[in-house]
């Protein structure tokens, strides 16, 4: 289960599924750079937490193990398959980046995060979404935070750390218990303050935002830009040397 993009695609279809991507795509709402010619890239299965109407508009990376989902539903697709050692982006193109159902699967988490700091800007930031392991979620299998591997606050940490990444803020989201029970969905909001406010530590999504290490040590990062990655740039030029997400595609309503 959730080993491809239909598996997130009926989850994400269902009452709790919907109730669970308004939550996240509260917590990312934020992120985004606003700046006009700015490049942002969501990486894993991202187009439950996107708006189609963002401005400029998000890119969205599936992993090729996932199969093929056209996002967004209506207008041009900003949709494409990638593999995560060698994304198609060259260096320091991206002004943010995303991982969500992202690094709890990947079977190479340290390689895609070598990749994230690689693509990344100096002044680029990098947010994480994964299950939190000391949470409810991460234990729950008919979601997709019940697969892959989980993280701790610590583990997640170090591993950024450890691959050219600051860590500069953290918390936890989803506090409603992982079931479909109407009475649990209908309070969602409330749980999710009081949860946020009482007991952090046991939100079912951890959520780590990083900054680029600009000195990271030696070896823990690639700053080889592959052939995929010179070609994509070749495609989307500007002046600046990195890609526009404006110039690949406009947003179209729909999820």
């Amino acid at each position: 289960m959730f080993e491809d993009s239909s598996d997130f695609h009926d989850y994400y279809r269902t009452r709790q599924g919907r109730h669970v991507a308004m939550r996240l795509r509260r917590t990312v709402g934020d992120f985004w750079s606003r700046a006009p010619n700015a490049c942002n890239v969501a990486i894993g299965y991202p187009p439950p937490v996107l708006r189609t109407e963002e401005r400029p508009p998000v890119l969205s990376f599936t992993p090729m193990r996932l199969g093929p989902r056209p996002w967004p539903p209506k207008g041009p697709n900003r949709s494409a398959l990638v593999n995560g050692r060698s994304l198609p982006l060259q260096n320091v193109q991206l002004d943010r980046l995303l991982l969500v159902h992202a690094l709890e699967f990947d079977p190479s988490p340290s390689r895609l995060l070598d990749e994230c700091w690689r693509v990344l800007d100096g002044a680029g930031r990098l947010l994480v979404m994964v299950p939190n392991r000391n949470g409810l979620w991460a234990r729950a299998e008919k979601t997709p935070f019940g697969h892959g591997r989980p993280f701790s606050r610590g583990q997640l940490r170090k591993l950024l750390a450890d691959h050219g990444f600051k860590p500069v803020r953290a918390q936890t989201a989803l506090f409603m218990p992982p079931a479909a029970l109407g009475l649990f969905l209908r309070f969602g909001p409330q749980i999710e303050r009081i949860g946020s406010n009482w007991s952090p530590g046991i939100g079912g999504v951890l959520v780590v935002e990083a900054e680029k290490n600009l000195y990271a040590p030696a070896g823990k990062t690639s700053r080889v830009t592959s052939r995929a990655a010179v070609a994509a740039g070749k495609l989307a030029p500007r002046p600046s040397g990195s890609i526009s997400a404006g110039s690949m595609a406009e947003g179209a309503e729909g999820s």
